[in-house]
């Protein structure tokens, strides 16, 4: 069974990246707040745009 970091877990991180930012943008940010593999994992799985805020990053991830 895998390890899927729980949204709360995201969230802690998330809080710190700056927004707007692209998908791209996120996952550097998080890499560079040394985020877990796991969350670098998930996060991979963010479909391409702009996002506003921490909240609309975890509504746009797919179900694992």
């Amino acid at each position: 069974m895998s390890s899927v970091p729980e949204r709360g877990e995201l969230l802690q991180v998330l809080c710190h990246v700056q927004f707007p930012a692209t998908k791209q943008e996120i996952y550097r940010q998080c890499a560079e707040l040394g985020a877990p593999a796991a969350h670098l994992a998930r996060l991979k799985t963010l479909p391409e745009g702009t996002y506003v805020e921490a909240d609309t990053v975890l509504q746009a991830l797919p179900h694992p």
